[in-house]
């Protein structure tokens, strides 16, 4: 008996949706998409591939680095832009008096916000503006979660339950009156799936996850 797309029933939908072992990014290299799995950054696109640091950050970063000059004593200091992957320990910093240059420590900071919208640094692939919001999803899984609990005019919930993906979803998305909106927002983002992503969840088909299509 298939289920009914018009109901959605939560059992405590474990988290997997939100840390999940892939995530959709855009390509720092081409902008294109890539892929954040198992420790590394793959771009779909143009191959780029990097490791996403210990820190965790893998976008870009502010690095400085002062002190003071062994020549002749000035305070000297550099500032930067770049891919922290991984970021620096050191600079290289040339005094502007005596020209010395010095191998000081620096330190970084991320260049732009370290929000939903973005993972590990990098800016979510899935994300589009809903009303005064941002609507994003990790993968094409997550999507389906999104979609399903949206379209459904009946959402049940077992009590006790506050773990799941459900209960966190901001009121706006849960709101009836928006709807329509975030369905047609949903719509925004499948159509930006990779093209093997681009999956839907009829009535009775069997689930087909990321780790089916992206292999």
């Amino acid at each position: 008996m298939s289920a009914d797309p018009r109901r959605f029933s939560d059992r405590g939908d474990p988290w997997q949706y939100l840390r999940t072992t892939r995530v959709l990014v855009r390509c720092l290299r081409c902008s294109d998409c890539a892929v954040v799995s198992g420790g590394r950054v793959t771009c779909l696109s143009c191959g780029y591939a990097n490791k996403v640091p210990e820190s965790g950050w893998s976008g870009r970063i502010t690095v400085y680095a002062g002190g003071r000059c062994p020549g002749c004593g000035r305070d000297i200091h550099r500032c930067g832009s770049r891919s922290g992957s991984p970021p620096p320990s050191s600079m290289p910093v040339r005094c502007t008096d005596c020209r010395t240059v010095t191998s000081l420590p620096s330190r970084w900071w991320p260049e732009s916000r370290a929000d939903a919208t973005c993972y590990a640094g990098l800016d979510l692939w899935l994300q589009t503006p809903c009303g005064n919001h941002v609507l994003w999803a990790y993968d094409a899984e997550h999507l389906d979660f999104l979609e399903r609990y949206v379209r459904a005019f009946i959402r049940e919930r077992e009590p006790n339950r506050n773990a799941s993906l459900a209960s966190r979803l901001p009121a706006w998305v849960k709101d009836a009156k928006n709807r329509d909106l975030v369905l047609a927002r949903c719509a925004t983002l499948r159509a930006r799936l990779p093209k093997a992503s681009r999956h839907t969840l009829d009535a009775g088909q069997r689930r087909v996850t990321d780790n089916d299509l992206m292999r």
